[in-house]
């Protein structure tokens, strides 16, 4: 199941507190509660039970359902930490219409996906039931609801259940260790070591998961499932007085204890604490220099402007420091690699504002955060101004217009989180849930009443909360007492000069690429329906008109010859970067200059290396289509290759040096990919390589793609298809003819051959950490075996489904195990991987269970009902797929240099319907009979 760390959950909801009564004195209607969307049905149930429905039809038959209870971690007895999350694996472990095992199967029939449809989560206040419906029918819903209605007090909990969850709890519980797990409750400890929360971790800890047997979670179910501690909510395709009379069928004679429920006190922390400091030394992970300030802990009520008054005056001082210390960052004598400032709630104990700082790679870490607390205190001086207000204003104001556009496109699985909020988590804020036409009167309306000064107010209230609490994570950390003197240090300097201002910028260097490229053909592919033109440079163009996201459109530009291109020498500094081509602007302007000239419009370019092309992409909306485009045409003409960001650069490697060897699954990639291949330029190359990576470097092998090579475009989205080739033409069209031929550069492609090696390796992680894995060679991807690989992704399914139940039902030795296919049209070898996350105790049964189960399958062991299961909820998300831009852009990308996406995009539904239970036996016993290729990562040995 999931875990939700509640901080991350709910920072986005939650407002530091800065009472303004003023405001409120001023706007008689600043404390009304703002209306709720009339679309959506609220009310409660006699038994407590409370509810929120709305109608929806996207997808189109389906059904979102959340079923939360306002219990988690933060009640549990100390004695059962982690009972809550235990509790929630065994609602998918037998109930009283569901007998255990069967859940999957009973829900696969209903086109629900176990993982990807039905799931949970637990956080330190409550539990979330997930369960997507592909569709409504009658049997569907009397499923989903009798499921439903069973957590609520039909869990069967027999022992024997619940002694093999607990190894699937323990195994998932050992897969979160390591050095950020070990970080974390470092830092817990320092920051709040009287706080319940420190010790209310959802997953609990081995000892406390150990001692949860039967009895205790019977107990902890009746206590706090109960109809009066629950919210159900649901969004989908269904009128909502129907849905409304299966809430009332499915829950209206569920009984609640008379006994009330006792809920643990919140633990305040003390805002009068002094200056403190964390030295913790660390090699794995990244360097890091963070400062938290407190405050009291005060809820703010129900959603009213004067509450979206401090929400909007906050993410304006924060969003203004941050570009502020984002733009320090930049250049080869930045101070940092990296600063922001958070504002979040700490569970239900303290607010927090926190500087955090990244100093560069082998940097100076007092220069940094110095650099950092000047830029803090020349904000707490100064303010911020009228045009960095307008900027983030005027963002906002755009981004509202967009979701008036979007409202009918809402999925329900979105809508259903929403409606959630309307509900607050027991000593919580509620959210609200606005009709989308609604939101842009009510921010014009409070954002209106907003000026710097009242920006400046807030962040200084918010500031100077409690005194700092500092924690430094590096290798070779300072003393705590050189970390006082350097904040004592920036405390007594001088105020900060004022911000200058901005300077004036020339325009915009790329309007015009000369005359419109000539459509010299013009066709309209039949299946699956789309235009293709081509202008007379060679440029050829995919368009398709969809509305599936309104206000949306995707554009990708292929070019070149992809990895095969490039030299296996170059292999690395092509692949990292791609990421970094557009960070280096262009020939005209900075990527800096860009955000500039553009304050208010998103544009932007990514790229990426991929098996036989270079793709450019981006997705827009329609009011920067044509400037979007611009850019695009301007990196293909004129890239800059500016070193603008070498920090980055460094620290994102440091990064990937720094936790390669705590991975298990990491560290036996490598070492497999090392037994297989010797030298393979794919593996992570030593780090002297990497530390020498320059913009030059990335430059030399990325310039001539850029401006020589041919380039396929592809066009998707809420656009006429006139407008589309128009501005295509305007731009890509008007380039001139590009005839660079990618040579077959790369010569190293994954091979098998005949080999089985068996690999073992050490992690450097947490010693109950280990890892097995085993391949099965297949072949190279081809339009002609397409049935064939679709054959083995089906028994991928049916493995999937048999190992999950063998290796973490029976055995209880992993959380989730994986099991993948890989093919490449003309590319590697293909393969089917199996991947098991467990105990060092246990590598040898997960082996032997894994070796039983591929050969019973290869055995021809599938019976019919595996395959419908594994196949039924693939067809039941196809309306729905197809129904995407995301689809369409797929399929239409690069579809010249590989046509047989369009046939795959018309056959595979077909093939999958017709896929017959002989040829799933068939491939499976041609290619997983064999001695697969076995690795196995185990801790190193305790010096």
């Amino acid at each position: 199941m999931i875990f939700r760390s509640v901080s991350v959950a709910l920072a986005a909801a939650m407002a530091l507190c800065v009472g303004t009564p003023a405001e409120a004195q001023r706007n008689p209607r600043a404390n009304e509660v703002i209306r709720t969307d009339p679309a959506v049905r609220q009310g409660r149930l006699p038994n407590g039970l409370r509810y929120a429905l709305m109608r929806n039809d996207r997808p189109v038959g389906g059904l979102s359902i959340r079923l939360r209870f306002d219990v988690g971690s933060y009640e549990e007895p100390d004695e059962y930490r982690g009972i809550a999350h235990f509790l929630e694996h065994m609602a998918f472990n037998g109930t009283r219409g569901i007998p255990e095992g069967e859940l999957v199967r009973r829900f696969a029939e209903a086109g629900v996906a176990f993982g990807r449809d039905q799931n949970a989560s637990t956080s330190m206040f409550a539990t979330t039931y997930d369960l997507e419906l592909p569709r409504s029918d009658a049997a569907s819903l009397d499923l989903a609801f009798g499921w439903l209605r069973d957590i609520g007090d039909g869990l069967t909990l027999t022992p024997e259940a619940v002694a093999r969850e607990q190894g699937v709890i323990i195994a998932e519980h050992n897969g979160r260790l390591g050095p950020a797990r070990d970080w974390y409750e470092a830092y817990q400890a320092f920051a709040a070591p009287d706080a319940r929360s420190r010790v209310r971790s959802p997953i609990g800890t081995s000892e406390t998961i150990r001692a949860i047997d039967a009895g205790a979670l019977t107990a902890f179910h009746r206590a706090w499932y109960r109809p009066d501690n629950a919210i159900l909510v649901i969004a989908g395709d269904l009128p909502v007085n129907q849905m409304e009379a299966r809430v009332r069928r499915a829950f209206g004679d569920w009984r609640a204890p008379s006994e009330p429920m006792v809920r643990a006190e919140a633990t305040p922390l003390d805002p009068a604490r002094p200056l403190d400091v964390l030295v913790y030394p660390e090699n794995h992970l990244t360097s890091t220099v963070g400062l938290c300030r407190l405050s009291p802990w005060q809820t703010l009520g129900p959603d009213t402007r004067e509450r979206r008054r401090h929400y909007i005056t906050r993410g304006l001082w924060a969003g203004i420091l941050n570009r502020r210390l984002q733009l320090l960052s930049q250049g080869a004598d930045a101070p940092f690699a990296g600063a922001s400032v958070s504002i979040s709630p700490w569970t239900r104990e303290a607010n927090a504002v926190c500087l955090n700082v990244t100093p560069p790679v082998d940097g100076d870490w007092r220069a940094a955060t110095a650099a950092a607390l000047t830029e803090v205190r020349r904000m707490e001086a100064h303010g911020v101004s009228d045009p960095e207000i307008k900027r983030l204003v005027d963002l906002q104001k755009r981004s509202n217009s967009t979701s008036i556009r979007r409202a009918d496109d809402r999925y329900s699985s979105s809508l259903v989180q929403g409606l959630l909020g309307l509900f607050p988590v027991h000593g919580l804020d509620p959210s609200g849930f606005v009709r989308p036409r609604d939101i842009p009167a009510i921010y014009n309306g409070v954002v209106a009443g907003i000026d710097a000064a009242a920006v400046q107010a807030d962040f200084v209230s918010a500031w100077n909360g409690s005194e700092p609490l500092i924690a430094v994570r590096m290798p070779e950390p300072p003393t705590a007492d050189e970390v006082r003197a350097v904040w004592a240090e920036a405390m007594a300097a001088p105020a900060p000069e004022p911000r200058p201002a901005d300077e004036e910028l020339a325009g915009w260097a790329y309007e015009d690429f000369g005359p419109a490229g000539e459509i010299v053909s013009r066709e309209t592919i039949a299946e699956p329906g789309f235009t293709r033109v081509t202008f007379a440079n060679g440029v050829v163009l995919n368009v398709k008109s969809v509305q599936f996201t309104r206000s949306q459109i995707n554009v990708s530009v292929e070019m070149g010859g992809g990895r095969n291109a490039v030299p296996d020498a170059d292999f690395q500094t092509a692949s990292m970067g791609a990421g970094l081509v557009w960070s280096g602007g262009l020939g005209q302007h900075s990527l800096r200059e860009i955000q500039d000239l553009f304050p208010t419009r998103r544009i932007g370019v990514g790229v990426r290396m991929q098996n036989d092309t270079f793709q450019m992409f981006s997705t827009v909306a329609p009011a920067e289509f044509e400037l979007q485009l611009q850019a695009m045409t301007a990196l293909l003409t004129d890239p800059g290759f500016r070193d603008d960001f070498p920090g980055q650069r460094r620290q994102m490697i440091d990064t990937v040096y720094r936790n390669v060897r705590t991975s298990p699954a990491n560290v036996l990639t490598l070492a497999v990919g090392e037994a297989l291949a010797p030298g393979n330029p794919r593996l992570l190359p030593p780090r002297e390589q990497m530390d020498a990576l320059t913009m030059a470097d990335i430059e030399r092998i990325y310039r001539p793609i850029l401006t020589e090579t041919p380039i396929e475009v592809t066009i998707v989205g809420d656009l006429s298809e006139e407008r589309m080739i128009e501005k295509a033409a305007a731009t890509f069209g008007a380039l001139p003819p590009r005839t660079l031929v990618s040579p077959d550069a790369g010569s190293y492609l994954i091979r098998y051959g005949d080999a089985r090696p068996q690999v073992q390796a050490t992690h450097e992680g947490a010693a109950d950490q280990a890892m097995f894995t085993a391949t099965w060679p297949l072949f190279v991807g081809d339009a002609s075996r397409r049935r064939e690989q679709r054959a083995l992704e089906l028994v991928r399914g049916v493995l999937q489904n048999r190992i999950r139940d063998e290796v973490r039902e029976t055995l209880g030795a992993t959380y989730s195990p994986g099991v993948g296919t890989r093919f490449e049209d003309g590319g590697d070898d293909g393969s089917l991987s199996v991947s098991v996350a467990t105990s060092p105790a246990d590598i040898e049964r997960v082996r032997e269970a894994v070796r039983r189960v591929v050969a019973e399958v290869a055995a021809g062991q599938i019976t019919q009902a595996e395959l419908d299961n594994v196949r039924g909820p693939i067809l039941a998300r196809i309306p729905e797929t197809r129904a995407t831009n995301s689809w369409w852009y797929g399929v239409l990308n690069g579809s010249v240099r590989e046509p047989q996406k369009l046939r795959d995009a018309v056959e595979w539904e077909s093939d999958y319907r017709a896929m017959t239970l002989d040829e799933l036996k068939a491939a499976a016993a041609q290619w997983l009979s064999g001695e697969p290729i076995e690795g196995v990562a185990l801790p190193q040995p305790a010096s």
